[in-house]
């Protein structure tokens, strides 16, 4: 199967899966009113236990090692998963501000209202710094095991 199709379709997937976050969480983006435990990184750095077992567990189970158990595994087809899923989770995290019906994008993509995670503001132009790891980490697991 060509790679783009695998990306297309976790791409649709975390796309699929803002719309079911945003339908959850409402204006309770990140840390905000999570039940359970939340482990504070930094100051404006933290994770939920809710976030934990769904971005290091469950998706990661179906997004990368079931298409493995079913397909066989191979550095390549590892490669590929990964760097779709690191890449898919910036493109969920970044619909969740496009979808969410409780609070405009306007209001919401800004580092007052996400102040759960560090941004770069250069002048009027503002990126979540963990979106440029994740695009980052996508990049070097295509490079590592698929190029």
């Amino acid at each position: 199967m060509e790679p783009w199709y695998i990306f297309a379709v976790i791409w649709v997937a975390m796309v699929a899966h803002s719309f079911w976050e945003a339908s959850i969480e409402g204006l309770n983006a990140w840390d905000k009113n999570k039940y359970g435990w939340k482990w504070q990184i930094r100051y404006n750095i933290s994770l939920t236990r809710y976030h934990f077992w769904l971005f290091f567990v469950y998706l990661p189970l179906i997004i990368i090692l079931l298409p493995m158990v079913v397909a066989g595994f191979s550095l390549k087809l590892f490669g590929i998963l990964l760097s779709a899923y690191l890449s898919g989770m910036v493109i969920e995290d970044f619909f969740w501000f496009i979808v969410n019906t409780e609070i405009k994008f306007k209001e919401s993509w800004n580092p007052k209202f996400a102040s759960y995670y560090p941004w770069l503001v250069l002048g009027r132009f503002r990126i979540p710094i963990i979106y440029i790891a994740g695009i980052g980490l996508s990049l070097l697991a295509w490079f590592l095991f698929v190029r």
